[in-house]
């Protein structure tokens, strides 16, 4: 009975977000009683909403070791397990619980957006379209519903979805944030006004504040009212900034390290033939490297990944250490767990052919630990014009929260950075790198396809230049245009925005050309 109440007393200091009373009181009495399972899991979310993976990951697998029919702490730990790149252990997590539970929404929503993340997105709208039988009061099964249609080429049945949303939650931002990407606002009289009006409401805070501010300047724009759309985007960059610690600097020393440590180095001309190719694109966002992997992955030959940043992410934890460097010698270092990994990582995705792209973000720093590791891969830079990127930078809300992309003067900055970043690797490994020009893929189309299907030793497949027609997924913010064929109405695009944006564009104009 004591442990009992005790428990009362644990859960309600848990749901008062009391983690660090939750911690030590369940520490305390486990050992009294070691095998009470409920102790275990919520001491296993305090940690985890204390952001300590190690030890939440630790006590949910105590918890569900004492008792596998905990299907609170087992699609915990499978969340644990995904967010840690272990999706087959994080499948298997959920797919008990369902089975244990068959209505148990929680793992079935985890596993429908475990399947987004491995391209798997047939399953995951099915998964999706069962968990809002179950409970149609969740706005989030909605908004990644509208998602998972969006990215399969199924505006139809987004904008339906998407629809449904705003109906059943009006204060949704979301949900107008995906429909305006695929809404064409040119001949729109009602639905941008009312995203006007819903801004104005007192009930929104900052996040869906920002969602709207976004969406209504993709209205006007749009619309060619560039002084509005200018106005809106301007407000929403500014307030996003706000709620973000900036990072530019912190950027600027990890490259200098890894400049400083590569500069010297003797890279192996070993030529290691592994089964699959790894086809890495890269570039800053909004430089045209969906339209490339897009175009690629259109081959007969080649299956796509996306954006799974695998690789960024080991070498950060694996090499870094606050942005410095731990290893003295690469050569040292066996890569083989890193490749074994990389490819145990793939397993889970939907890949049916040989060759893959991966267009994961920032590779262009990380090129040095890609080419050591992945002799046999190839590499393609996607550049666009300085102005027109950035401003595509400028236009669009990110996942990722960095601080830079939300900052005019960080913006040219790490536009900067990133040229810098670029002709040290050009100058370093320039003969493994195909630099591919955003304007000329849009003027010369077949001349330049053909270079990047020549520069990744592929046979000609005509597909390439209708990648449009073909169902590939794409997940990046760049779906709806890498989904319409090749077109070049956003070459010069900065153009509108000049006086809007002149600072900006001085800088980078000075950045570029000194």
């Amino acid at each position: 009975m004591k442990i009992q109440n005790n428990a009362k007393d644990i859960i309600n200091n848990f749901k008062e977000k009391n983690y660090n009373l939750v911690i030590e009181k369940t520490n305390f009495l486990s050992e009294k009683e070691n095998n009470n399972d409920l102790l275990w899991t919520l001491r296993g979310l305090s940690y985890l909403n204390k952001n300590n993976k190690i030890d939440s990951f630790k006590c949910l697998n105590m918890a569900v070791k004492i008792n596998p029919k905990n299907i609170d702490a087992k699609n915990y730990l499978g969340i644990l397990y995904n967010n840690s790149g272990k999706l087959k252990q994080a499948e298997k997590c959920f797919k008990e619980c369902i089975q244990s539970k068959p209505d148990y929404i929680s793992s079935i929503f985890n596993l429908a957006n475990l399947k987004i993340k491995t391209n798997n997105f047939e399953e995951a709208i099915s998964l999706y379209i069962k968990a809002l039988k179950i409970n149609e009061n969740i706005e989030k099964i909605y908004i990644n519903l509208g998602f998972a249609y969006q990215s399969t080429k199924q505006s139809q049945k987004a904008k339906l979805i998407l629809e449904k949303c705003l109906n059943k939650f009006p204060s949704s931002t979301e949900a107008d944030k995906l429909l305006s990407s695929q809404t064409n606002f040119k001949n729109d009289e009602n639905y941008l006004m009312d995203m006007v009006k819903k801004l104005n409401t007192k009930q929104l805070n900052d996040d869906k504040k920002i969602n709207l501010l976004f969406a209504i300047g993709k209205g006007f724009e749009d619309k060619g009212d560039y002084k509005n759309s200018f106005n809106y985007y301007s407000k929403g960059n500014h307030l996003k900034k706000n709620n973000l610690k900036s990072d530019i600097n912190q950027k600027i020393e990890l490259f200098e390290n890894i400049e400083t440590f590569f500069s010297n180095f003797k890279f192996k001309n070993d030529i290691i033939n592994n089964k699959k190719k790894i086809v890495f694109i890269f570039g800053l966002p909004r430089s045209g490297t969906t339209l490339v992997e897009s175009i690629l992955s259109s081959h007969e030959k080649v299956s796509s990944v996306g954006e799974i940043n695998f690789l960024s992410n080991f070498v950060k934890s694996n090499f870094f250490k606050d942005n410095k460097i731990l290893v003295d010698d690469l050569h040292k270092f066996s890569g083989l767990n890193l490749k074994k990994e990389y490819f145990n990582y793939l397993e889970s995705f939907n890949i049916k052919n040989d060759v893959i792209t991966d267009k994961s973000l920032e590779t262009y720093f990380y090129l040095g630990f890609i080419k050591y590791f992945f002799p046999s891969s190839k590499l393609i830079h996607c550049q666009r014009n300085a102005k027109d990127n950035c401003l595509s930078i400028y236009k669009n809300l990110f996942t990722d929260n960095e601080a830079w992309k939300y900052d005019e003067n960080e913006l040219v900055e790490y536009y900067s950075l990133y040229k810098r970043i670029m002709n040290f690797w050009n100058k370093k490994i320039g003969k493994d790198i195909l630099n591919i020009n955003y304007e000329d893929l849009v003027k010369n189309n077949e001349t330049t396809v053909k270079k990047i299907i020549n520069h990744c030793q592929l046979n000609w497949d005509e597909k390439c230049l209708n990648h449009h027609n073909y169902v590939a997924p794409i997940k990046t913010l760049s779906l709806n245009q890498a989904n319409k064929p090749v077109y070049s109405s956003s070459v010069g695009s900065s153009n509108n925005y000049n006086i809007y944006l002149k600072k900006m564009f001085d800088d980078l104009d000075l950045k570029v050309n000194k």
